[in-house]
């Protein structure tokens, strides 16, 4: 009989054995297996909208709401200089910056007197049209009166985002994502015209070539859809226009308030934070990097962090000693067995062959249902991994009629690199400590292992 055939027959023999060994090491090997991928997951889905909009930093100022406007900021995002743009450009470590604009409209296409700029909402004095303190209603509210409803019966936000007509690889809108682009993207000659979101233009009915309101401009062309996809972007919009037509609108002077910043390689970005703190001369600026991403969006703090990976390396320590102890315990309650092996002309060189061949094939079957479990426990929790863009990178009003797009989609792939890992892991580990345990029991002579019977 050959050697393996010989370690599958103990194996089947002493079932119940075989048996504890197997769950010990799938139970450790489970319970590492879904801290890995669920931490794996959840860094994937929370980094993919900043590495989409080709940027490691988001740069924005926060503040207190609201200025009320037709065409307003999104709640407590303040403006930030269009020539500090280039300022965040000039710094050594940075390989290019690119601002937008994000605004909240309030399109009142039936009301007359919208056809210009700066005009009252006829049907309530009181309504103002720019830079007047939010003063009857709540901080950040739309502060829309109770009465005459019917008028303002439309008077429904929609977001509006201003970006750079020059298109690059860097913002809300990059060159690669105008594959499938209904129309045209914007020119630097282009000024009242607009590209929609398509789930925005087939809510509301709107094409190609159509006009469309924004704010207080009624003539404003649509000249391309464009399908963004069902995931959350950063500074995703239902309608963009280009920065200038967005700046004029908005009234604020030459702004923006959110911007992207791409770093060279190898570049420490903590450094680049504080250069931008100063160029922007505010320390209070937001600025979020890829370092500190899942911290921002999975809202958790640098303590939380900090034990989360406490606990994956206490995790990672259970499961060793876990399969340790089962390898250990299995090669020491073998010790009769492996006397009378020795009584029968086995040599020492023989035993730690068998005693290998065994812990590999239970180390690589508890490993694989161990990884297999582990999964499952992962894509169980994934399902419930709350994932929404926080609310300062997405600012859709919270009245919006039309879809908010701020899901992140937590994928979860088949990882066969991490099942190798475990599964490989597990039989390493099992053989190790396995070899350890038959060392000393070969010390014993036969004769007292024969006793032990």
């Amino acid at each position: 009989m050959s050697l393996l055939s010989f370690s599958i027959e103990n194996i089947f023999t002493r079932f119940r054995r075989s048996l504890v060994a197997l769950a010990g090491i799938s139970i450790s090997i489970a319970l590492f297996t879904s801290v890995v991928l669920t931490l794996k997951n959840a860094q994937s889905a929370f980094r993919k909208p900043l590495q989409e909009a080709g940027a490691d930093m988001i740069v924005q100022l926060r503040g207190e709401p609201c200025v009320w406007s037709i065409v307003k900021l999104p709640s407590d995002i303040n403006p930030i200089q269009l020539k500090l743009v280039n300022k965040i450009r000039s710094i050594d470590e940075v390989a290019g910056a690119e601002g937008s604009l994000i605004t909240w409209a309030f399109p009142v296409s039936n009301l007359s007197q919208m056809n210009k700029p700066g005009s009252p909402v006829k049907g309530h004095k009181d309504l103002p049209t720019s830079g007047v303190p939010c003063d009857y209603g709540p901080a950040g509210s739309f502060c829309q009166p109770s009465d005459d409803s019917a008028a303002l019966s439309n008077f429904s936000p929609v977001v509006v985002v201003g970006v750079n007509p020059e298109l690059g690889e860097l913002g809300p809108i990059k060159k690669s994502q105008l594959k499938n682009i209904q129309g045209r993207y914007f020119t630097k000659e282009d000024q009242f015209v607009a590209i929609l979101d398509k789930d925005f233009a087939r809510t509301r009915n709107l094409r190609h070539e159509d006009n469309i309101d924004i704010g207080p401009r009624l003539a404003n062309k649509i000249i391309g859809i464009i399908d963004p996809g069902y995931e959350a972007k950063i500074a995703g919009a239902q309608i963009f226009i280009p920065l200038k037509t967005a700046i004029e609108i908005t009234g604020r002077g030459d702004i923006v308030d959110i911007i992207f910043v791409k770093l060279k390689g190898g570049t420490d970005p903590e450094a680049v934070k504080q250069k931008i703190r100063k160029a922007l001369g505010d320390e209070s600026v937001a600025i979020t990097t890829s370092n500190d991403y899942l911290s921002s969006l999975a809202g958790f703090s640098t303590i939380a962090q900090s034990l989360m990976l406490a606990i994956f390396f206490i995790v990672i320590l259970i499961s060793i000693l876990f399969i340790a102890k089962t390898a250990f315990g299995s090669a020491l309650e073998r010790s009769s067995e492996i006397g009378v092996l020795k009584a029968i002309g086995w040599k020492n060189k023989d035993v730690i062959k068998l005693i290998i061949l065994e812990n590999s094939i239970l180390g690589f079957i508890g490993g694989l249902a161990g990884s297999l479990l582990g999964y499952l426990v992962s894509f169980i929790y994934k399902i419930n991994l709350p994932s929404a863009l926080p609310y300062y990178l997405n600012p859709y009003p919270p009245c919006s009629q039309y879809l908010v797009k701020n899901t992140l989609q937590v994928t979860g792939a088949f990882p066969i690199n991490i099942f190798l890992l475990t599964i490989l892991m597990a039989a390493a580990i099992q053989v190790l400590f396995g070899l350890f345990a038959t060392i000393k029991i070969l010390k014993i002579t036969p004769a007292d292992a024969l006793k032990k019977l």
